[in-house]
């Protein structure tokens, strides 16, 4: 984003998108896991997709809670 902020902010919507869908699979996939490290995995991906969904919110809240800082 730092890089290529026009390009990144070109393709938010379709990041937006893959972000929501990963929440979604991530969520269904966890509730069914029987394993106890399939279902942290699964819901890490879950919660990647919700730090991809405030980074490309541009705006300060959004980055703020995203990034590693």
């Amino acid at each position: 984003m730092a890089l290529f902020p026009a390009a990144a902010f070109d393709w938010m919507p379709a990041v937006a998108t893959l972000a929501v869908i990963g929440i979604v699979y991530g969520a269904l996939v966890s509730m069914v896991q029987r394993d106890i490290k399939k279902l942290v995995a699964y819901s890490s991906v879950s919660h990647l997709g919700f730090v991809m969904l405030g980074l490309f919110a541009f705006n300060i809240q959004g980055i703020e809670g995203g990034s590693s800082r």
